[in-house]
């Protein structure tokens, strides 16, 4: 943890604002993704219910196939745990909804359920889109199946088993991905790797999010690679998550690394303000 704290803050002194983007793509990324203040129905139904989670302490065995959590490495956890530690806060799932409204995506994968927060803010986000996603063990994979039923989440195909083994079933059945999110395993090679087999089906105006980017080295590794890809056109480091385009308008490779104004006031300039 003191690492990622370190990693941070590295992240928060190269961080840009939006008064420093002059690329329209991307200021228009930070106005309607990364700035945008609106709270929507969605937020407050998906919040009573990771409420009603972190006071469950019911104990579940739990299945790891990646790189483990940071707080526990014990083989079982309370559901208020995995709620509390494994799931995203509301701030960053707001963001992924933000991105997943603004771009409005048809075709989407997530790989790695956990409770289904994530999932749900996603899902809410297009409802009429299909969004699969996968999960590796199979008790928390039963518990988010029941928490999409609560929610009435019609859009939502879980599959549950290894990423490796079910990535091939899952792309099979959406044929093409507008949208990705992986949110799994965070270790290097298998996190490249699915982003190799993802590329497969990408095409221009997809949008590819890798969770937990500056997790660890290895993930850091992964995401610098990811970056280099002759494909990815542009990249938006937001620390919690990374963004990948590959939009052909982008005719050389650009990489952001962007923070909310309101967490970095003082890295506005005069100039910048005035709009100079």
């Amino acid at each position: 943890m003191v690492k990622l704290f370190f990693r941070f803050l590295r992240y928060y002194f190269t961080a840009k604002t939006r008064y420093n983007v002059h690329s329209p793509f991307v200021f228009d990324f930070v106005e309607n993704v990364l700035e945008d203040d609106r709270w929507f129905y969605a937020f407050s139904e998906i919040e009573v219910l990771r409420r009603h989670m972190l006071a469950d302490k019911r104990v579940i065995p739990i299945t790891d196939f990646g790189a483990g959590s940071q707080v526990s490495k014990s083989k079982e956890r309370t559901i208020a745990s995995l709620a509390k530690y494994s799931g995203h806060q509301p701030f960053v799932n707001q963001l992924l909804f933000r991105l997943v409204q603004h771009y409005k995506p048809k075709k989407m994968l997530e790989l790695g359920t956990s409770l289904g927060i994530s999932t749900a803010y996603q899902s809410a986000a297009a409802m009429n889109a299909c969004l699969v996603t996968v999960e590796g063990d199979p008790n928390v994979a039963h518990l988010a199946a029941q928490h999409f039923k609560l929610m009435e989440l019609k859009n939502v195909g879980l599959l549950e088993g290894r990423f490796e083994e079910l990535l091939p079933e899952a792309l099979a059945e959406l044929g093409s991905l507008d949208y990705v999110f992986v949110d799994g395993n965070h270790r290097k090679e298998p996190t490249l790797q699915y982003f190799r087999d993802c590329l497969s089906h990408a095409h221009e105006n997809s949008i590819f999010v890798f969770d937990d980017i500056h997790w660890s080295a290895g993930m850091e590794a992964a995401w610098q690679e990811i970056k280099q890809h002759p494909q990815v056109t542009l990249t938006i480091d937001l620390f919690f998550f990374g963004v990948v385009f590959f939009r052909k308008e982008f005719l050389k490779k650009e990489h952001f690394t962007l923070i909310p104004w309101a967490w970095k006031p003082w890295g506005v300039g005069v100039g910048d303000f005035l709009g100079r």
